[in-house]
């Protein structure tokens, strides 16, 4: 079943130790961009679920969250970050349409095999 985490500096570990893919988005409410592509990434999140079973997906609020923000090197919004078992293995910057989000996040994923 799809759930998307909301991720801070108390949880993170649940993805930095995950056997799998995560696919992180960091975002602010007052971002702009953040609040019109989030349906997108939402939409992407609950499909991708639905055909592979080893990635999660999780939001991180960078307000609420600095350490992390810090620890990513996250300085534009929004930001993704696709985690290969814990390490990042790819940074999408910005906002990006359905179909460009899921072939980045699947050929990513490609990568890794």
């Amino acid at each position: 079943m799809f759930q998307l985490i909301e991720y801070n500096e108390d949880n993170y570990s649940d993805y930095e130790w995950f056997d799998g893919f995560a696919v992180i988005r960091f975002y602010a409410d007052w971002c702009a961009p953040c609040v019109q592509n989030f349906p997108v990434f939402e939409q992407c999140a609950e499909q991708l679920s639905a055909q592979h079973a080893q990635i999660k997906f999780g939001k991180v609020n960078v307000d609420q969250s600095p350490i992390l923000t810090l620890r990513y090197n996250v300085y534009g919004l929004p930001s993704t970050l696709i985690f290969y078992r814990g390490q990042i293995v790819k940074r999408i910057a910005g906002v990006k349409t359905l179909s460009e989000l899921r072939t980045i996040i699947e050929r990513a994923m490609c990568e890794q095999d």
